[in-house]
């Protein structure tokens, strides 16, 4: 991961029919997004810089009615995986229909959940909050791989996010918990039927 990811500061929140063009530098990739809202999608380019005519562009379409929300204790997600408890993905925060449709983890489910944003977070530093230099970020699962000490999750960032932003709007988030203690306190793997990008454009976000 770069070290040199933009940090987002609340702002005016963006409008609905607004397209929103991500682009990042870094990792040898450059990406652009385009934000549906009405039919609740967003659609990346993937390109690599390193080809000059573009064979390795890549359109990649999101579906935004659901995100993964990732806590790991201790992981600063500057390699290109991270491991989950077993007993601890898609087995809390989650309704029962998504457990039902993807906590199996078969080939199907993975592909499916392929198919959702992300956001990835380190613990809070504190009970229910954190400082201001603590950040989450918004990405995707690029793969998903069972394995005898976890489940590895291969992803990508996007852009990061200030983490006490998501504890002081865990309603919009769609993040249980209580002042004291919510899911940002706790490692595990969750799917939120939310849409991330409006959640994030409400509490003044941009995603840009």
């Amino acid at each position: 991961m770069s070290a040199n990811l933009p940090v987002n500061s609340p702002s005016s929140p963006l409008a609905e029919t607004k397209a929103v063009d991500i682009t990042i530098s870094g990792n040898n990739n450059n990406l652009v997004a385009h934000a549906d809202m009405v039919e609740n999608n967003i659609t990346v380019m993937l390109s690599d810089p390193r080809s000059r005519r573009g064979e390795s562009r890549a359109r990649i379409t999101f579906n935004t009615d659901y995100y993964h929300l990732f806590v790991i204790l201790g992981e600063k997600f500057e390699d290109d995986y991270f491991l989950v408890p077993k007993d601890r993905a898609l087995t809390e925060s989650t309704n029962d229909e998504l457990k039902r449709k993807y906590a199996s983890l078969t080939p199907e489910a993975i592909e499916g959940l392929k198919r959702y944003l992300a956001v990835f977070a380190d613990e809070n530093h504190a009970y229910g909050k954190t400082d201001e230099e603590q950040n989450a970020y918004l990405g995707f699962v690029k793969d998903v791989k069972i394995q005898d000490n976890g489940i590895k999750i291969y992803y990508t960032i996007i852009t990061a996010i200030p983490q006490q932003i998501l504890n002081e709007h865990c309603f919009e988030f769609g993040i249980s918990g209580a002042k004291s203690f919510n899911e940002l306190n706790r490692t595990h793997w969750a799917l939120k039927q939310i849409n991330v990008i409006e959640a994030l454009s409400k509490v003044g976000v941009r995603i840009i």
